[in-house]
């Protein structure tokens, strides 16, 4: 009886969905599910390896998971969430506390409700696996415990004030009934389990579920009957006001070719919807695009190109030596040398909306070479000085080139040593280096400066550059306990304005990726890096 009611209500739902009328965020168009739904997808995706949330290896993975699993929260813009499961959240206690409440209406594929059993699952099998992405963040010594209020209400406790902890749960969650209660498979052994790589379609809660046909290299998502909708605010989702009550695409199928060019002759044949930047060939594909032949669009991707300075160099530990090498870089200069790039001084992720917030308000060195000089000088540097710079072999010799030409106007020789990948990361790991180039992945969360030491003591390798600034971490600590992002906007602005002046390391630029889609492909135009947290959005023109 049970059953017959369950099929009853989905069969209600999905009728409802048919009628819906669908409104495009800032325009007045509205389309109804049927206008949109329907057709098949092609996409390429870096390599797959297992598709249990918690447990992803790649990429590849998380646009599967992420397609066959709804996540507690979803990335609306870095720092900020959007809740998807979750019906309401709190952090409580100076943000030592994290009451979240689930919603309702959320099943399984098998009609089994979503439950804080479930989380309280998720947590000992991830807490429990090295390789798990929120390993770390439950395993970090703020981490208290976990405790289910109710079938629907959970708590996080924490030992001290952590409220980027958030950010670990934008992920899908493993269903109990099925892992532990009909598998018996204990949480903490989940990982050496041999069900890992291909999850049970009962344990599936997405917008689409993971076709028994699909082999490595060839995954072939299909949309849910049974899915229960999505959930965004204004945050999310990004196409429409209000999320279609199913997915719009009957099908997508993530592909892996390994070869550029085969990538680049599928895409333009029609064979991929999509492709991602193709570095040797962005420049031709940018042409073809602005001849109409098909889209084009280019979002920071997340990483940023920087110049860890070791602060264990006499040279490099004067502040004011820091700041001159700072101030004679010519940025418009340097962007010609940095292809695919925007200017940038602070390491935080261009796509949040905390980037945007502190570069307005923080004011960056200028260029001003002769300043420079002086600033050199009143170091006890006031004639010529040497500095090696370390850099991988793919380093191009152009941005190298314009290194040396700003450094040169001021007295600054700089030479360069060419390393292996290895080689280099060993250096730096082992401290020995004077200054090292490297592209690395941003923070998107800005509750301790990246690259700054609290003590002396915390200096175990090379990455922690040497910078230590007490004053940084008591500004981050008093932001931690402030139960808003507004709130801690003022202690994020002052942090950063001491450490942009002080100039620990050079943050040169942060990087932009191109992606490419055909005119079929219409939603949703993709406009940043993760364009796999919202497929049951897109959908193709008719």
């Amino acid at each position: 009886m049970r059953r017959l009611f369950l099929v009853v209500i989905l069969l209600i739902l999905f009728s409802s969905s048919l009628a819906e009328a669908l409104k495009k965020r800032g325009t007045e168009e509205e389309l109804s599910y049927s206008e949109l739904a329907g057709g098949s997808i092609t996409l390429p995706v870096d390599t797959t390896f297992r598709f249990i949330p918690g447990f992803e290896l790649s990429e590849g993975d998380f646009w599967v998971t992420l397609a066959i699993q709804d996540p507690l929260f979803r990335w609306a813009s870095g720092d900020e969430l959007s809740p998807c499961l979750v019906e309401k959240y709190e952090l409580l206690n100076s943000n030592k506390s994290l009451y979240i409440k689930l919603r309702e209406d959320i099943f399984w594929y098998d009609g089994t409700p979503i439950t804080g059993a479930d989380i309280e699952y998720s947590i000992k099998a991830w807490k429990s696996a090295e390789n798990s992405p929120v390993y770390e963040a439950l395993n970090d010594p703020r981490f208290g415990w976990f405790s289910v209020v109710d079938s629907k209400t959970v708590v996080f406790n924490f030992n001290d004030s952590y409220p980027e902890f958030l950010n670990s749960l934008r992920t899908g969650i493993l269903a109990k009934h099925i892992y532990s209660d009909r598998l018996g498979i204990e949480p903490e052994s989940l990982e050496e389990s041999m069900k890992m790589d291909k999850p049970p379609i009962e344990a599936t809660s997405g917008p689409f579920v993971l076709d028994p046909a699909s082999v490595k290299g060839n995954i072939i998502l299909k949309r849910s009957p049974n899915w229960h909708g999505g959930s965004g605010d204004n945050l999310f989702p990004l196409v429409f006001e209000s999320w279609p009550e199913k997915s719009l695409l009957d099908e997508i199928r993530l592909v892996e070719v390994a070869e550029p060019l085969d990538r680049i002759e599928m895409f333009k044949t029609g064979e991929l919807h999509l492709l991602f930047s193709e570095s040797d060939h962005n420049e031709s594909l940018l042409n073809e695009s602005a001849s109409g032949k098909f889209n084009s669009g280019s979002f920071p991707d997340g990483t940023y190109h920087v110049v860890l300075m070791n602060h264990r160099n006499g040279l490099l530990a004067e502040r004011g030596v820091r700041q001159a090498l700072k101030m004679s870089i010519d940025y418009e200069s340097l962007l010609k040398a940095l292809p695919n790039s925007n200017g940038t001084f602070i390491p935080v992720d261009p796509r949040t909306a905390i980037f945007k917030t502190l570069e307005f308000q923080i004011v960056d060195l200028p260029y001003d070479p002769e300043k420079a000089k002086t600033f050199l000088s009143n170091a006890g540097y006031p004639d010529s000085v040497t500095l090696s710079i370390k850099v991988y072999h793919g380093v191009e010799k152009i941005l190298l080139e314009e290194l040396q030409k700003s450094w040169d106007k001021i007295g600054v020789k700089l030479e360069v040593e060419r390393l292996d990948w290895g080689t280099l990361l060993r250096d730096i790991d082992e401290g020995d280096y004077e200054l090292a180039y490297l592209r690395v992945q941003a923070f998107d969360y800005p509750e301790i400066a990246p690259w700054t030491s609290e003590y002396h003591y915390d200096l175990k390798t090379g990455w922690e550059v040497g910078y230590v600034n007490q004053q940084i971490f008591r500004i981050m600590r008093r932001a931690a306990i402030e139960p808003d992002w507004s709130s801690r906007t003022p202690y994020y602005l002052g942090s950063y304005r001491i450490w942009t002046n002080d100039v620990p390391i050079l943050v040169l630029a942060y990087n932009l990726s191109y992606v490419f889609w055909n005119s079929q492909l219409s939603g949703p135009v993709p406009d940043r890096g993760e364009l796999y947290e919202n497929l049951a959005e897109w959908y193709l023109q008719k």
